[in-house]
């Protein structure tokens, strides 16, 4: 059957994250719906990765095959007619049959919005830090985490890791008056492991870890340091990169 690559955007705000599960609300369940719907048959959508409940994506990626597609600008219309204005697939290419969107992905980017002060305007999608944290701080902390590193110490427990080892190709704070954007990009992500990132680097900030607690967790996953979890609500899923198949 024909396979199609398509890349969609969503506000993770309402749902339970991306992977189907019971008795819960995700952008999968609600994309495959959609597909059965128009297409009167089974789509199997299959993700880069998961995104936790309550994160959002500009450029989450997937595939899916069918076994005839016509007119694939068509579809997507119905399908994002269906979904609702939380969930909208962006663009879709036939793609090889070997193509997978897991599997064949180079790397993954990630934004995280923090604030300083509250903002009515921005907080559904930022989490508002401490006005005693040493932003200062965060540019160097950031930087410890680029290259390869044994990530599990700010990470939840999954099974099915074959490693934790990540490689990191970008993390640096863009500072912008009253809001401060966590860049991330790596060849694969574990779980919850940028929002543990942002998290601890801002406990360190607000003195609650030291720059050497922080550095042992990351040389030292297994050593007996606590690290904090961000809010979902700040982080976006930018982009996935292939290369052309």
């Amino acid at each position: 059957m024909p396979r199609y690559k398509i890349t969609i955007e969503y506000d993770g705000t309402n749902f339970s994250g991306w992977q189907i599960q019971p008795n819960a609300r995700t952008i999968e369940e609600e994309l495959e719906k959609a597909f059965q719907q128009i297409c009167r048959e089974l789509v199997d959508v299959i993700g880069q990765g998961r995104t936790d409940a309550g994160v959002h994506a500009k450029g989450q990626v997937a595939h899916f095959d069918i076994t005839s597609l016509d007119d694939p600008e068509k579809l997507i219309f119905g399908v994002n007619g269906i979904v609702g204005k939380e969930i909208s697939i962006k663009s879709i290419e036939k793609v090889t049959n070997d193509f997978h969107a897991r599997f064949d992905a180079e790397w993954r980017s990630y934004t995280y919005l923090l604030l300083k002060k509250p903002s009515p305007l921005n907080q559904r999608y930022a989490w508002v830090i401490s006005p005693k944290a040493d932003t200062s701080i965060l540019p160097s902390l950031s930087e410890l985490i680029l290259g390869e590193h044994d990530f599990s110490g700010f990470s939840k427990y999954n099974e099915e890791n074959y490693t934790t080892l990540c490689e990191v190709f970008e993390s640096h704070f863009e500072d912008s008056g009253n809001q401060f954007v966590y860049h991330i990009r790596a060849n694969r992500f574990l779980r919850n492991m940028v929002r543990r990132l942002i998290g601890t680097m801002v406990w360190v900030a607000e003195g609650k870890l030291t720059v050497e607690e922080f550095k042992l967790l990351l040389d030292e996953p297994e050593s007996n340091i606590k690290n904090f979890t961000a809010p979902a609500k700040g982080l976006v899923l930018e982009s996935v990169f292939y290369q052309k198949k």
